[in-house]
């Protein structure tokens, strides 16, 4: 064995015992040569799981579903050139949604960059500011700094990724040839204490005089208060906390927080930027990461609040809102903790016209649909309305995860998921069968236009394939979004250039990737063959129902005007 395969095989096995060690299980792999010592080291350990996926765009995207799923760094790994490129998409996202995405892209050596030699590009840093932060392993690892330089970069990477807010780091590698085993020749895995380096985290509880000096007194002189949750993963421990305040809680779907007793889950469509001076309130209170409702973003910048208090450990804050005044730096479960002991009394009145409001709505739905002619916002709600108990809920951008908002979910046995760090099209389907692929035991649910899943439709091209991926398909032939917004509707290029329209549909797909598939083109057809693509589930399903675009434009634009808010 050469010296420098014999060198590679060790510090490759320890560099992945090092992933190991800090909780990666899956690693999610993309064919190609220069990455093969990497993909076989994988391959080899006898506690990862590994996968393969052609598309890189697609394979980031499923390692993205898997590590929100089971809430563990995953990794993903592939050659040289521009595969790494199409890593970018689902990189943004994790930065975004703060999901500890391992990136490994390999590499050729240093001196071979920028020589017209094959599949090689400028690699380091190629996330740029998408990233927590780039780094790039040694060639020659013969010397014993360089051993050490390789360890301590597998434990800075990883400590970096966990590290609150978590998210995505680059490893890149060039690797020099010989790098593939010989018989008999076999990776080393081995970690120390100082390959894992451990991080041990500080109390997440504010001081008592910080309480007592500052916080108590603001709300004993302010008692209109909004609580507002972000994007997030349901905490059981905060649900119970927020029930005992009387306060209104503004949830929007992928907020997972719809089923606190107090919850607002229909302010994007009773909200106007109109100032309502008896739904504006003096605090702000915010915890989680973006919110869908874009009235709710202009609702507060013409209603400001006289103070807006961000809960969050560590890292930088955006103000959606404008209107930021106190970052407290606790974990919103021990801020809430902290904050439901305290006896304090809040303005019944701010609450209930809060609730009236949502109420209103709530009590329109019932009747709303039956009057109108079919459309995809009754699609929509018939889907949320009916999922099986236990159910997760994917919701692709665009009117996907606009319409799902407008509906509203309360029920706590449902979790929602959807790629709104950068809020593209681009991943929604691999996304969703990251998640289903690490959770066989719920349906899981994908609601997607035909723009999102024709985009991501390699997200089925791979051995992999969850029985328990359910997919409804809205196509109406196009971008229905522009017909939503005033500016496009205006414009005479509006099919051509925004909606884009194409007749296609999902039926040879399906065929294809031997997936169910039902072709619906009628209300009648939609609800006599609704509970077989409930109950069928040996296999993927695909469920694409066939509308009118002006018809779901025009229902959309009622159910909003029924909606908005008037004194009552």
């Amino acid at each position: 064995m050469s010296q420098h395969r014999k060198d590679l095989l060790v510090e490759v096995g320890n560099f992945v015992e090092q992933l190991y060690q800090k909780g990666v299980r899956d690693v999610v792999l993309s064919p190609g040569s220069r990455v093969a010592p990497l993909a076989l080291a994988f391959a080899r350990h006898p506690q990862i799981n590994t996968k393969t996926v052609s598309d890189e765009r697609s394979a980031a995207f499923i390692a993205l579903g898997i590590a929100q799923q089971t809430n563990l760094p995953v990794a993903i790994a592939c050659t040289s050139g521009t595969a790494a490129l199409n890593y970018a998409p689902a990189v943004a996202e994790a930065y975004y949604q703060r999901v500890p995405l391992i990136v490994i892209t390999a590499d050729r050596p240093t001196e071979w960059i920028d020589q017209w030699d094959g599949q090689t590009i400028q690699q380091q840093n190629i996330f740029g500011k998408h990233i927590k932060k780039a780094y790039h392993m040694p060639v020659d690892l013969s010397h014993e700094d360089a051993k050490w330089y390789r360890q301590r970069i597998g434990a800075e990477a990883m400590c970096n990724a966990l590290e609150y807010p978590s998210g995505p780091i680059q490893i890149n590698w060039p690797l020099r040839e010989p790098f593939y085993p010989e018989e008999g020749e076999h990776f080393i895995y081995e970690s120390t204490p100082q390959s894992t380096r451990e991080i041990i985290q500080s109390e997440p509880y504010l001081d008592q005089e910080t309480w007592e000096e500052k916080l108590i007194p603001l709300f004993e002189s302010n008692k209109k208060v909004l609580i507002i949750a972000g994007q997030q993963q349901r905490n059981d421990y905060i649900v119970e906390y927020l029930n005992q305040l009387n306060v209104p809680v503004v949830s929007d779907i992928i907020s997972n927080y719809g089923s606190v007793d107090q919850a607002i889950i229909h302010q994007d469509v009773f909200l106007t930027p109109t100032v309502i001076e008896e739904l504006q309130p003096d605090i702000v209170i915010t915890f989680g990461m973006s919110v869908i409702s874009k009235n709710l973003k202009l609702f507060l910048r013409k209603n400001p609040p006289k103070y807006q208090l961000h809960i969050q450990e560590a890292g930088e804050v955006p103000d959606p809102f404008q209107s930021l005044s106190t970052v407290i730096r606790s974990t919103p479960e021990a801020f809430f903790d902290q904050l439901s002991d305290f006896e304090l009394s809040f303005d019944d009145d701010f609450l209930n016209h809060w609730k009236e409001a949502d109420d209103k709505v709530k009590a329109n739905k019932t009747d709303f649909f039956d009057l109108l002619s079919f459309s995809e916002l009754e699609i929509v709600n018939h889907l949320i309305n009916e999922l099986p108990e236990n159910a997760v809920l994917h919701l692709a951008n665009s009117m996907s995860v606009r319409y799902a908002n407008f509906i509203g979910l309360q029920r706590p046995d449902i979790d929602v998921h959807a790629n709104r760090g950068t809020s593209g099209i681009d991943g929604s389907t691999s996304t969703a069968i990251g998640h289903a692929i690490s959770d066989k035991d719920r349906p899981h649910f994908l609601l997607t236009g035909d723009l999102a899943f024709f985009y991501d439709r390699n997200a089925f091209w791979n051995n992999y394939l969850p029985s328990n991926l359910n997919v409804l398909l809205l196509n109406n032939q196009g971008g229905v979004i522009f017909r939503m917004i005033d500016g496009p509707t205006r414009q005479p290029e509006l099919e051509e250039y925004f909606e884009t329209e194409q007749r296609t549909n999902a039926h040879h797909l399906a065929k294809e990737f031997d997936v169910h598939y039902w072709g619906i083109n009628s209300k009648e057809e939609f609800y006599f063959n609704y509970q077989e693509f409930l109950t069928k589930n040996d296999k993927p399903s695909i469920y694409e129902v066939f509308t009118n675009k002006n018809i779901s434009k025009n229902t959309f634009k009622a159910f909003k005007k029924e909606g908005i808010y008037t004194k009552q």
